[in-house]
This record gives structure tokens, sequence and C-alpha cells, in this order.
């Protein structure tokens, strides 16, 4: 990689690099690149969701059966 590729990069936007990322690993092709991409914020999106519903909401706050107020 050269200075300028570098310097190139450190001036892109954290978006532009994951972008030109997924097109380098999807070989030039574009429309397989955003695929892929929509595909991981998917799998993403569900994960999130699911560890969203194991947290509980309902905490009461409350004195241990043998402790005196």
């Amino acid at each position: 990689m050269t200075a300028a590729q570098i310097a190139e990069m450190l001036s892109m936007s954290q978006a532009e690099v994951v972008a030109l990322a997924y097109e380098e690993a999807a070989g030039g092709d574009v429309g397989r690149a955003l695929r892929d991409a929509v595909e991981d914020f998917l799998a993403i999106e569900d994960r999130l969701a699911a560890t969203e519903r194991l947290v509980s909401r309902g905490f009461v706050r409350g004195s241990a059966p043998n402790e005196r107020v």
C-alpha cells in the first residue's frame, strides 16, 4: 500500500471504508457487496433483538427475607 493510498483511506468515513471492504470482498461486484452488507445487517439485527428479549425490565427493589428494615 502506498502512502497516497493510506492518506486516501485516512480521509474516508467509516461507512466508506466498510463499503470498500464489502466491494473488495465481492470481487468488485457492487450488487453482491450490497446484498452481503444487507444480509450481515439483518443477521446482526436478529441477534440484537434476541439479546434484548433476554434482558429483564422488571427489577423490583426490596429487602432480603432475613433483613430487618
